[in-house]
């Protein structure tokens, strides 16, 4: 019997006995230096991820913003070329001739 309990613990010990008690003893420890490993990776991983979407949000903005500065500026002269378009008619209605066929005609065209 006392042969047989030697030969039990010299084998655990061969197969690293310290280990085996170290695993016993410290498995809760280790599971939550895992978990937080695990967390701490995860968290990690979606700090980057979320500056990564930050940064092209911020880059779509500024397109948006060059895009919509564009518009505007189009709009503008639009606005401006109907203005004059506008009191280039009004001129020419002032100064149109009334009379068919008249010589002095501006603009000349015929009926």
């Amino acid at each position: 019997m006392n042969q047989t309990i030697q030969l039990v613990i010299s084998a655990i010990t061969a197969i690293g006995g310290a280990e085996i008690l170290r695993y016993f003893l410290f498995r809760r420890s280790d599971k939550r230096k895992a978990s937080a490993e695990a967390a701490t990776a995860e968290f990690r991983i979606l700090q980057e991820t979320n500056q990564f979407l930050q940064q092209q949000l911020k880059e779509k903005e500024e397109r948006f913003a060059e895009q919509t500065s564009i518009v505007r500026q189009l709009n503008s002269d639009i606005i401006d070329l109907l203005k004059l378009k506008g009191k280039l008619e009004c001129e020419l209605a002032t100064t149109r001739c009334q009379v068919r066929h008249c010589q002095n005609r501006q603009p000349q065209n015929g009926y």
